[in-house]
């Protein structure tokens, strides 16, 4: 969806947006949701709720990141219970010790931009067949820059 500058914006202006995407548990093994971003986007916040606890008899885990590192924002997350409370939610201020490599908490480090169009992707693996009652939200808030290159003076 491409979103073009109007007259009325300033050079200085960014358009933050947000999508979500809703993981339920339905007896599957995976669960893949895709927010796409486009070119030059500023990832904001990645933020992961819990609405309902996963209920597989085994295990239910999740890990968002892109192409380029499939849990590169956050490792591991325990949808059952140890990580992600019901309404708890994980947030690059608050990872709950799953950070991926995209995020340095001590340094403050996040690799948030990109100048191609690419994808958010979380992806929930459970241990067998059986849950049904998980219920888990992924929402990326990401900024689209309208400004104008800088100009020596």
């Amino acid at each position: 969806m491409p979103i073009h500058k109007t007259d009325s914006l300033q050079n200085d202006v960014y358009m933050v947006l947000c999508q979500t995407q809703t993981f339920t548990e339905d007896g599957d093994t995976t669960y893949t949701g895709t927010v796409n971003l486009p070119a030059n986007s500023h990832i904001l916040d990645i933020q992961v709720q819990s609405t309902a606890l996963w209920d597989d008899g085994t295990s239910a885990s999740m890990v968002v990141g892109d192409a380029a590192d499939a849990d590169g924002f956050y490792t591991a997350i325990d949808l059952k219970a140890t990580d992600l409370l019901v309404a708890e939610v994980i947030r690059f201020e608050s990872t709950g010790g799953t950070e991926g490599a995209y995020i340095v908490t001590a340094t403050g480090e996040l690799n948030n931009y990109s100048a191609a169009a690419r994808n958010v992707i979380g992806v929930v693996t459970t241990g067998g067949q059986d849950g049904t009652a998980g219920r888990t939200r992924m929402l990326v808030k990401y900024a689209i820059p309208v400004a104008d290159a800088a100009t020596g003076v």
